[in-house]
């Protein structure tokens, strides 16, 4: 998806011959595969079987072995729920017995309990679930990362929709093995050239919607005000 096609930018920008091999996957009790967490995707580039790890990394995680990238993509929280369900913001979800989906995420788990202390809350590894769980009604809301939901409403369920955003200091981050100083350089400077020149912002549009809501959450982060911007009703847009 986003994560492969900015790395093809990443590779043509850096003189790089850019190849994908499978992630690390799991099976869980019921034996369905779950994909690779960030660690073991970290564990399999420091061990020299792959030269980056692309994995849903956040840039603040400890992981043995490698150097992380700069940031290249940053998510906030997307508070969501189903249209014309009447929970049509924050409010509507406050009651006692309410069910709240939610990605499986200290910030988010420490977000409800403060802003929705009634809410029943079923944690999922990934958003997607979470989702998923809000569509079919078993849960009245969900609370994943928003560029994770803006896709999601464009491919799928184009019926669901953001009632609040939650700024957060989420970002992802690549992995390259520890002492590979030349390939770090090469992706990140790579990454600030491809912001330059408008090639980054493009892409992000072209998968998430509206890069210049992403811009203007981004800006009021530097600006210390910590407000992300309203979400629309339209989600397709958002």
């Amino acid at each position: 998806g986003f994560t492969v096609e900015l790395l093809r930018l990443v590779g043509e920008r850096a003189g790089l011959d850019v190849q994908f091999a499978k992630a690390v996957n799991h099976k869980d009790a019921d034996q369905n595969i779950t994909p690779g967490r960030p660690e073991d995707v970290a564990a399999k580039v420091a061990a020299g079987e792959a030269d980056l790890g692309a994995s849903s990394i956040p840039a603040d995680a400890a992981l043995e072995g490698v150097a992380l990238s700069e940031p290249y993509l940053h998510a906030d929280y997307a508070v969501v729920t189903k249209m014309d369900t009447g929970h049509d913001d924050l409010a509507s979800i406050q009651d006692a017995g309410t069910v709240v989906a939610v990605q499986n995420d200290a910030a988010i788990a420490a977000w409800v309990a403060e802003n929705l202390p009634e809410a029943e809350v079923v944690a999922f590894e990934d958003g997607i679930d979470a989702l998923m769980e809000l569509n079919s009604e078993r849960a009245q809301a969900a609370i994943v990362d928003e560029p994770r939901f803006r896709r999601y409403v464009q491919v799928k369920e184009p019926h669901l929709q953001a009632v609040e955003l939650v700024a957060s200091d989420k970002d992802y981050a690549f992995a390259v093995a520890a002492g590979n100083e030349a390939l770090l350089t090469a992706v990140n400077e790579a990454l600030t050239a491809l912001r330059a020149d408008g090639s980054y912002d493009a892409l992000y549009d072209s998968w998430f919607g509206d890069a210049g809501i992403a811009n203007e959450a981004a800006a009021s982060r530097e600006k210390g005000t910590g407000n992300a911007p309203e979400a629309v009703q339209d989600s397709t847009g958002a």
